[in-house]
């Protein structure tokens, strides 16, 4: 018997495969991509301890192929602390974004929430790094629905330790740069993303239709979308990313 996309999708992630990109019984709607991605977290047998966002940057849209952002689940197993190694396979490339962690619910609902509501329901700002890499061969230009079902090609989250002051930061416009091997940094901002404000990203995932039966849970971690582009990885890469004053996040990669 043929195994499903969403195991075929599960089992390359583990196995560390690529699935051809005209996979059979691959999603042709965003729709039918989130079901795929629902039936890949259940078959998982893995707790879902966040999402991720994607696509932060109305310019991705149509290089990707999608209409608006994008969410996918984030597993423990693949959440590893700042300094760590971890294995990189070619396509795979770096992220450096803001972190969420709430410390209570928010229920899905289609009314928006409040900005205050959102910032009540926070426990702390981690500076993180994201690993992405597509379990299909090709590009993840004009991925589209392939992207959403292979769960926003998360391959790993990299957290510094959390920050619990923030009010006077300008999380609107917050500067961060990306350094690998010590090179000249890349500089990036929080401005390049789709939100006014990065607690706008939660109040944008608390009323996806996606978590229409979870909403956001306390102790969920929310990546808000990268500040500093993707950035592609080789084996031997260290990576730094300065937050100024909410510290350094640092991985290497073998």
């Amino acid at each position: 018997m043929t195994d499903s996309p969403a195991r075929r999708l599960w089992n390359a992630r583990i196995d560390g495969a690529s699935l051809e990109r005209g996979f059979a019984g691959g999603p042709l709607t965003e729709d039918e991509a989130y079901d795929i991605q629902s039936e890949m977290i259940s078959l998982s047998g893995e707790a879902v301890i966040g999402w991720k966002i994607g696509a932060t940057n109305e310019s991705l849209f149509d290089m990707l192929g999608v209409s608006q952002p994008i969410l996918g689940p984030l597993f423990e197993r693949f959440t590893h602390a700042s300094g760590d190694a971890l294995k990189v396979l070619p396509g795979h490339s770096i992220e450096t974004e803001i972190t969420i962690r709430l410390k209570s619910d928010l229920p899905y609902r289609e009314a928006p929430y409040e900005r205050a509501a959102i910032e009540a329901a926070i426990a702390s700002l981690h500076p993180s790094f994201e690993i992405v890499g597509a379990r299909f061969e090709g590009e993840l230009a004009g991925a589209g629905s392939i992207l959403i079902a292979d769960g926003g090609a998360n391959v790993a989250t990299i957290l510094a330790p959390e920050i619990r002051q923030w009010s006077t930061a300008d999380l609107a416009e917050y500067p961060i740069a990306l350094s690998l091997n010590g090179e000249a940094p890349i500089e990036g901002n929080t401005a390049v993303l789709i939100w006014d404000h990065i607690f706008d990203a939660v109040g944008w995932l608390a009323r996806h239709p996606a978590l229409a039966d979870r909403g956001l849970r306390a102790d969920d971690i929310i990546m808000t979308g990268t500040c500093t582009g993707i950035t592609p990885l080789t084996v031997g890469d260290r990576a730094e990313a300065d937050f100024g004053a909410m510290g350094k996040v640092r991985a290497s990669f073998t």
